[in-house]
């Protein structure tokens, strides 16, 4: 119905009936929303504005700003500056290793940890990610229904989700003149055809061909294809779209969704009834920069206020703060809420255990010249002072994609099941988030560098996890991924794949300096120093990162006791409480997870109305 002003606390009590600032149980309904929804990104947004479109009276919250009206948010080239905007970004600081040492060895370290940008506002980290919109493999499906025991995960059943998100989604694929105009790009992608391919001239040329008329993900759909491909992203007409255009898709469609920003959930609220502990709503701060992840956090948050729903509270605010959430209500692990200074209601061990993501790592070439791509390009300059920006403005040029081109689709080793590695080529230099970083990637110096980045899917390790640093709801929580093998990482699979990447791309590099440029092609990352299996690994053991964290509030099977949801997205031991965000999953899924998370936030609708019924 309405997209809500931002409100003082006063005006807030008076257009919320039902609100209160006390501790006493709500009176008996009907309150004003039939379902609250905790964030407005890819697990909440989509969710919202299903259920509203069937007729539900939704209340969708998020701590953040609507900036769908700036550059940062509509230029796909910009999604770095986006995750470096104060009004657009939360800066997470977090641990990859144990050993604190071993993190103070990674280039990208600064006091408080290893920079971890995500979004926040209309849209969540869907507002500032790279737009990249890849399926996992139907495996990924398959393997979530046995872990869950529920045979309607299998991806037999999950392929009519995609259909569904892209009823709402517009994908695109970068024009294929983009990459053949550019000798430097066009000889890259063509090496990496020749790598893909392998020697045979004739396969390595179809493989190029493929690149400008397959579509990744209706191969990842049928089948676990490997090869090499254009990269679908997430925008129309050139400009980003995502959940945020949804969510306003469905608002002005005059359906029963009403849209609080600068809303900062700091607790879940329950009531003991017969059936058990129930949740009947959360508690809000009025503030945009009231958390402690926000560029510049406010020093005072303001009144509390309590907004009750008549049947759910659903949590869809992330893998990091949906935990924090849980957490901060008492739901988790007893002996490390007590520790926090939480008093327990709901134990489940779970809960912020499990974190995952996936590994990247680069290989940074140097060559003697600028890419003309990029050459003219002076991102977050003003539209008189960068050519790029004016092609954009035209409806044409570089800055409508993300910056990736084409994707190789490949197994880390010949007997793995499915394509677990991606390597996918950039101009510029990028190593991973550190204060800066967006500017540093393509400045005058990094026009003369080309970046293939490493993505191993399908990691195997488990033993990540997200603490409360404090009872304060404002303060970041503690997160520790506990990255590769700690014990051993010289046996590490993943450290392996990320090896193997690292000697496809050298590959890929000596063939283009050898048979398609017209200039020398030097390695500065990690540099040509390092040649053995070890040295690779003890380097990318230190500077490998990763952005899409996941699993820690993951389903299973009634008999799983680190299950924190079932199958249906319900938080165990609490009636009326679910989670629909990349927390839900119990392993990470592919190789990008944001296609992945819009897909379960279409069956989480499918199965909460199914049991409203």
């Amino acid at each position: 119905m309405r997209v809500l002003p931002r409100l003082t606390v006063l005006s807030l009590v008076v257009l919320w009936a039902g609100c209160r600032a006390s501790d006493a149980t709500p009176e008996a309904g009907p309150h004003p929303y039939d379902y609250i929804v905790v964030g407005a990104g890819a697990g909440g947004g989509p969710l919202a504005a299903r259920l509203a479109e069937r007729g539900h009276r939704v209340l969708l919250l998020d701590a953040g700003r609507d900036l769908g009206a700036t550059r940062t948010y509509q230029v796909p080239a910009y999604h770095a500056l986006s995750t470096e905007d104060a009004d657009a970004a939360w800066w997470y600081f977090v641990q990859h290793h144990a050993d604190r040492a071993l993190d103070r060895e990674d280039s990208k370290w600064t006091p408080e940890g290893i920079l971890y940008p995500r979004g926040t506002g209309l849209g969540g980290s869907t507002a500032v990610n790279a737009m990249v919109t890849v399926l996992p493999s139907p495996w990924d499906w398959d393997r979530l229904a046995t872990r869950t025991g529920d045979a309607s995960w299998r991806a037999a059943n999950m392929g009519r989700y995609y259909d569904r998100v892209r009823e709402w989604l517009s994908v695109e694929i970068p024009e294929p003149e983009l990459g053949l105009d550019d000798p430097v790009v066009s000889g890259m992608l063509q090496s990496a055809a020749a790598v893909q391919a392998g020697s045979d001239g004739v396969a390595a040329a179809n493989e190029m061909a493929r690149v400008f008329s397959a579509d990744v993900n209706e191969t990842l759909r049928s089948s676990e294809g490997t090869g090499l491909f254009r990269l679908p992203l997430a925008t129309k007409d050139g400009r980003r779209n995502g959940p945020r255009e949804r969510i306003l898709d469905v608002v002005a469609a005059g359906h029963p969704l009403d849209v609080q920003l600068g809303a900062f959930v700091t607790r879940v609220l329950f009531e003991p009834r017969p059936e058990g502990v129930t949740a009947v709503g959360v508690e809000v701060v009025q503030h945009h920069d009231v958390y402690g992840a926000s560029l510049a956090p406010a020093d005072d948050p303001g009144a509390r206020v309590h907004v009750f729903a008549n049947r759910e509270v659903i949590l869809a605010a992330g893998t990091f703060n949906t935990p924090q959430l849980l957490m901060l209500s008492g739901v988790g692990d007893p002996a490390a809420l007590v520790e926090a200074g939480v008093v327990p209601q709901v134990p489940l061990p779970g809960v912020g255990a499990n974190l995952q993501d996936r590994y990247e790592g680069a290989v940074v070439a140097e060559l003697e010249r600028p890419i003309g791509l990029v050459a003219p390009c002076r991102i977050g300059a003003s539209e008189a002072e960068d050519p790029c920006l004016q092609d954009w403005l035209r409806g044409e040029g570089v800055y409508r994609t993300s910056g990736f081109l084409a994707t190789m689709l490949r197994r880390s080793r010949p007997d793995a099941p499915f394509a677990d590695l991606q390597i996918f080529g950039v101009p510029g230099d990028a190593r991973g988030y550190y204060p800066g970083y967006s500017q540093d990637a393509l400045s005058e110096p990094n026009k003369r560098r080309f970046t293939w980045l490493l993505l191993k899917g399908h990691t195997q390790n488990r033993d990540g996890t997200v603490r409360l640093a404090s009872a304060d709801p404002f303060r970041r929580p503690e997160i520790t991924f506990n990255s590769f093998d700690e014990a051993h990482p010289e046996q590490d699979p993943d450290l392996l794949a990320l090896v193997e990447g690292v000697r496809v791309v050298r590959e890929v590099l000596a063939k283009a300096e050898r048979d398609q440029l017209e200039q020398r092609v030097t390695e500065v990352w990690p540099g040509p120093e390092k040649q053995r299996d070890a040295e690779l690994a003890q380097h990318l053991r230190r500077e490998a990162w990763g952005h899409h964290a996941c699993c820690t509030s993951a389903m299973g099977a009634d008999d799983d006791p680190a299950a924190v949801l079932d199958a249906r997205f319900r938080v165990r031991g609490v009636h009326g409480l679910r989670v629909v965000d990349a927390s839900v999953f119990p392993e990470i899924p592919g190789t990008f997870i944001a296609l992945p998370t819009f897909m379960i936030s279409e069956r989480a609708a499918d199965v909460i109305e199914e049991d409203a019924r």
